[in-house]
């Protein structure tokens, strides 16, 4: 394993005070910061109760320092690397963003043609409960090594691959069902609400979780819930469609309500019972017939 013990961070947001504050006599024995100045009184005071040195230019944060972590907005994720890349030569740098497959590859090519070690990092867990022990994936080509580090840091850091792109895809991925989960929930509460109904509809949600698929265990109930769209999909959509009305006449946003009865009724078009034939519908079959569409 590649010894290292230091550590700069580029950006001083929640994420990165948080992780710095936390590695604090644990791990690295030096942590310099980027932080663009002018530098206000917060960041001053924050930074010195993480115990971090704070630099204007990223060129001064990773002199000296083997890791290099980003942690700036999404948006700037690509930006920041391509400035840092030239002073990254021989460092790994991992990207912890939350950001697209296409900006960390991007990413990633900036590192490599200036000579760093780029790691693709995703935060998968709750950041604020778990400090800098936060669940977190990597990927790369270094992606064991820098893990082993982590590790040796007091941090929860797994490698699961050496394709960049694959921890923060994994991630973007997840959040389809996660967040969805959260809109899905606001939505359906928003509108039992307005109709005076909470109590009821939540009663009747608990007695749908002690039934059906959501007692197996949760590959098996993913499983389920997408062989029997073979079957089901046509009079689900229809059912939607009744849906939406509903909460239009109730005068409840229903984008969430008009997003599933778009992809029920996407489904329902490809005719899918017809398209198998034969063949036993399997996850992977109608998976793989939504894909080719």
């Amino acid at each position: 394993m590649v010894e290292a013990s230091h550590l700069a961070i580029l950006g001083f947001g929640e994420a990165a005070r948080t992780i710095a504050t936390g590695l604090q006599g644990r791990g690295p024995a030096e942590v310099r910061v980027w932080k663009r100045k002018p530098w206000t009184d917060e960041v001053e005071r924050c930074g010195g109760e993480a115990g971090v040195i704070l630099c204007g230019e990223a060129a001064e944060a990773v002199a000296g320092c083997e890791v290099v972590f980003s942690l700036v907005s999404p948006d700037a994720a690509v930006d920041v690397a391509e400035k840092a890349a030239p002073h990254c030569a021989g460092k790994t740098y991992v990207d912890l963003n939350a950001t697209t497959l296409r900006a960390m590859e991007a990413a990633g090519e900036a590192l490599s043609r200036a000579g760093g070690n780029f790691v693709d990092g995703a935060i998968m867990g709750p950041l604020g409960r778990q400090k800098h022990r936060v669940s977190t994936v990597v990927s790369g080509m270094v992606a064991e090594d820098l893990a082993g580090i982590l590790q040796s840091w007091d941090m929860d850091v797994r490698a699961i691959g050496t394709r960049v792109g694959l921890a923060s895809t994994v991630k973007m991925v997840r959040s389809v069902y996660t967040k969805g989960l959260e809109a899905i929930v606001l939505e359906f509460m928003r509108a039992a609400q307005k109709y005076g109904a909470t109590e009821l509809v939540l009663e009747s949600l608990e007695e749908i979780l002690r039934l059906g698929p959501f007692l197996r265990p949760f590959r098996e109930m993913v499983d389920e819930l997408v062989t029997e769209q073979v079957d089901h999909a046509p009079r689900r959509a229809a059912e939607m469609e009744q849906v939406v009305k509903t909460m239009e006449e109730l005068g409840v946003d229903s984008r969430m309500a008009r997003g599933t009865l778009e992809t029920l009724s996407q489904v329902a078009a490809l005719g899918l019972r017809d398209k198998l034939g034969d063949k036993e519908a399997t996850p992977e079959s109608i998976l793989g017939a939504l894909n080719a569409g």
